[in-house]
């Protein structure tokens, strides 16, 4: 196949041969013109000054039909160059001779003819030349031309000059037309070459294309129908592999025949399908609704048809559910009990209202249809309505939107809205619907105006604001509040009559309606007929009552403490409202008289309280100076006999001196230390109890100067033990002196003890940071198990044994003594192995003025 040459190429090899033409011809032209006046002056033969003008006149004959266009280049080609050879002729016989200069001319012609013209007039042009040199040296020979003048001269070099002249155009044109050709078919190579590369990347894209493809493809011969190939996707979706289906017809994947004869007729006439829509066939004999696109190709060698299959089964169904959901949602807004509206987002018009009543404005279907929610006061101005634009457009939906809407008289309404932000037809609409809750609002307002009535009373000003706002809310004539005393009775708190309160009285229940109100939870109701049924509450009231509402107050656990009823000279009919308003201003009703009892409760008790701490606080007082006393006694009475025990038993020992057995000297040295074991328990009893008695006298004493002096004197008792202290200075306190030297002796003693198998002992005592009035004693002895902490302050516990430390478990409870008569309290706290530490306060006394001066 040739590959045809671009129009771009064709045009311009066409103005570069025409423009050559010209060029020629010119040539031509000039120089024949230049010679004519040459051969007439130099006494040429005058038919040679003819020939040459014929020539110079082909040349601008030529130049002009070229530059005209009247006829083709080809055309004036051909009448140049056998114009030429005719004058060369001419002048060849009236020179003479064929070795004249006509004879370059031919052969000039004849080049001319071979690099424009064709074959058939390259060999018209040779015969031409060759007859016509023929036939004048067949003259020249036989002497039939006249005689010749070779005398050479400026025509003769003219005449050459422009014969090499033309045929120099004549060569290079050649060589040009030669390269261009050349370069036309390189390029065309190229083309070509690059042309088959796209075609292979193309064809290895669609086959990638081709078998990546998620959806099914076929690709089947035009000519018969017979599948080619098809991909992976097709053997998923239809169930047939690759060789069960290549080499047959499409018959088999088709449901319904008759769909397939219209889907190759429409193909063969359009030879293009575009989402064509059947029933199709798989291997196992179902099927699907599904999408079938074909293209036909036009290349007659190799026609194809290219087949896509999409499964729409999904989408099918999708589109029959939505369609089953339009239906339900037509029917659930046409049909519903409530207002419903479709208006477009834009500018709010209706563009749908069902056919429910509208209980906010009182507008018909057609009343709201095509018109806007502004102009059918559905918003009372824009801005409302853009405040709810700009809230839906950001949320997608509301709820329970608060609105005022104008009703078809006039009237501003209040009303609550539900509305979500929906599409259709591509153009946001809004689905609204409106319930009036001007009622509602009422209601509120009265209750608000209940609760502010009532709020801040209390007592008997509460429950007559209670009976005067439920008197405004029931439009009942008379409503009392009572309370059920232990006697049975029932005692008014609060009456309201005919609007006013009246005076409070008590009465018997029984032969009244409260008898039946107190007697159940739930509201007792007589809507008429009460002075019938009750002849004995009118008089009670001093009015002729014919409808009551009343329900009991109860206590938390359920007992009966009060009435409240409302009463009506006419009859009644109870309303959920009513009843509704009945329970919230019984439950106030009942909230308050709970208060109000508990109230009396708390003032009885207040009005005991301070009589029954001071006698409590005397027999305390007298109980602890009892046991005091006793300790005091117990311990000081223990001592005589404890002596003479002691002193008796060392005796009878020096008596039997070296006459005791080792296991009989054991038991007299176990009495001994038993005797003294028991004289220091003596002893510390006799000091805890004298903590305990006494007058404390209060005054800044200076314990970091007491401290210091303490555990020097455990030095001295000691002073082949290494002992370091560290004593914060002005750790002063209010207190008695003597009682904060037997904590400091006691707190600073068993710092020392603990601390005596530390090879560098450390006893610190100061201020604990941020507590006013506290201090510490700390210590990096053994410590103590903090699980046992709460032993540490009582009587005669140790959380040591007395094989490790020795005492008697009565010194940190005289500590905490001592600390308690002053108000403070104290605490400890230790790790096993790593030393304690005790924190302790002295309250500051309340009149700094009875102090004295700092004490050590």
């Amino acid at each position: 196949m040739t590959t045809p040459k671009p129009p771009t190429t064709v045009n311009t090899e066409a103005q570069h041969t025409k423009a050559t033409h010209q060029a020629i011809a010119l040539l031509i032209g000039v120089t024949a013109t230049v010679l004519i006046p040459l051969v007439y002056l130099n006494g040429y033969n005058v038919l040679e000054t003819i020939v040459t003008a014929l020539i110079a006149g082909i040349g601008w004959v030529s130049l002009w039909l070229l530059r005209s266009g009247r006829i083709t280049t080809t055309q004036t080609s051909l009448f140049l160059v056998f114009g030429v050879m005719t004058a060369a002729s001419l002048e060849m016989l009236v020179f003479g001779s064929v070795r004249a200069a006509g004879g370059f001319l031919i052969v000039a012609a004849v080049a001319g003819a071979g690099v424009f013209l064709g074959r058939k007039a390259l060999i018209a042009s040779v015969v031409y030349g060759i007859t016509s040199l023929g036939l004048i040296t067949l003259a020249e020979h036989r002497g039939l031309l006249a005689t010749p003048d070779f005398d050479v001269g400026v025509k003769v070099w003219l005449t050459h000059s422009a014969v090499l002249v033309v045929v120099a155009v004549l060569v290079f044109y050649s060589r040009s037309r030669a390269q261009a050709a050349y370069q036309q078919q390189a390029d065309e190579l190229a083309l070509r070459k690059r042309t088959e590369q796209e075609r292979d990347r193309s064809m290895e894209r669609f086959g990638r294309i081709f078998r990546t493809s998620p959806s099914p493809m076929v690709a089947q011969s035009a000519r018969n129908g017979v599948i080619l190939d098809v991909n992976p996707a097709f053997e998923r979706c239809y169930g047939y592999t690759c060789d069960q289906i290549l080499g047959h017809d499409d018959r088999v994947l088709w449901a319904e025949p008759e769909q397939r004869a219209v889907f190759l007729q429409q193909l063969i006439d359009h030879r293009h399908i575009h989402q064509f829509e059947c029933k199709a066939l798989r291997f196992d004999g179902s099927t699907f609704d599904a999408m079938v696109s074909s293209e036909m190709g036009n290349d007659p060698q190799d026609k194809l048809i290219i087949t896509t299959i999409a499964d729409v089964s999904a989408q099918t169904a999708a589109l029959e559910r939505l369609q089953r959901s339009e239906e339900r949602f037509a029917k659930a807004f046409n049909f519903s009990p409530l207002k419903m509206t479709i208006t477009r987002l834009s500018d709010g018009m209706f563009l749908e209202v069902n056919q429910a009543r509208d209980p906010v404005q009182g507008l018909r279907r057609n009343d709201l249809l095509g018109k806007t929610t502004l102009k059918t006061g559905g918003w009372l101005s824009p801005a409302d309505r853009q405040a709810f634009i700009e809230i839906i457009q950001r949320e997608g939906h509301v709820s329970a939107y608060e609105t005022r809407m104008r009703h078809a008289d006039g009237q501003l309404i209040d009303a609550k809205m539900w509305a979500e932000l929906i599409e259709i037809d591509g153009e946001d609409c809004i689905l609204s619907c409106f319930v009036n809750t001007t009622e509602e609002k009422r209601r509120e307002a009265l209750l608000l105006g209940v609760a502010q009535g009532m709020t801040g009373e209390t007592g008997e000003a509460f429950f007559g604001a209670l009976t005067r706002h439920m008197a405004l809310a029931l439009r009942a004539d008379v409503v009392v509040v009572s309370e059920l005393s232990t006697d049975q009775r029932v005692h008014t708190l609060s009456v309201w009559k005919d609007g006013a309160p009246s005076h409070n009285f008590a009465y018997d229940p029984d032969g009244t309606p409260c008898s039946q109100t107190l007697s159940q939870p739930a509201l007792c109701v007589h809507e008429s007929g009460l002075s019938r049924r009750f002849p004995g509450e009118s008089p009670l009231l001093g009015m002729k009552a014919e409808a009551y509402v009343g329900r009991s107050l109860r206590d938390q656990d359920g007992s009966t403490i009060g009435v409240l009823k409302a009463l009506w000279r006419e009859p009644i009919t109870l309303t959920k409202e009513m009843e509704a308003l009945m329970s919230i201003f019984a439950s106030r009703a009942t909230a308050e008289l709970i208060r109000l009892r508990r109230d009396r409760e708390i003032h009885h008790l207040n009005t005991t309280l301070e009589q029954r701490v001071r006698v409590r606080t005397a027999e305390l007082e007298k109980l602890n100076a009892e046991l005091d006393s006793f300790a005091y006694s117990v311990s000081h009475d223990l001592k005589s006999p404890l002596r003479a025990i002691d002193g008796f038993t060392r005796l009878l020992g020096e008596q039997l001196e070296g006459r005791l057995q080792p296991d009989e000297q054991q038991l007299f040295e176990r009495v001994l230390v038993s005797t003294q074991r028991m004289s220091t328990l003596i002893a510390d009893l006799l000091a805890l109890a004298r903590v305990s008695q006494g007058t404390m006298e209060l005054v800044h004493t200076d314990l970091s100067a007491m401290a210091e002096q303490v555990l020097k004197n455990e030095r001295a008792r000691q002073p082949a033990r290494p002992l370091r202290w560290h004593i914060e200075p002005g750790l002063l306190s209010p207190c008695d002196a003597r009682l904060a030297r037997i904590a400091l002796e006691n707190l600073l003693g068993n710092a020392v003890k603990y601390t005596r198998d530390q090879p560098d002992p450390l006893i610190e005592v100061g201020r604990v940071p941020g507590t006013p009035g506290g201090f510490f004693v700390r210590d990096n002895g053994v410590g103590f198990n903090m699980a046992y902490a709460d032993k540490l302050f009582k009587p005669f516990q140790r959380l040591h044994m007395p094989s490790e430390f020795e005492g008697t478990g009565i010194g940190l409870a005289t500590v905490r003594r001592i600390v308690e008569r002053h108000g403070g309290s104290i605490s400890g706290a230790a790790q096993v192995g790593q030393g304690a530490e005790f924190r302790f306060s002295l309250e500051r006394p309340r009149d700094p003025a009875a102090l004295t001066e700092p004490a050590a």
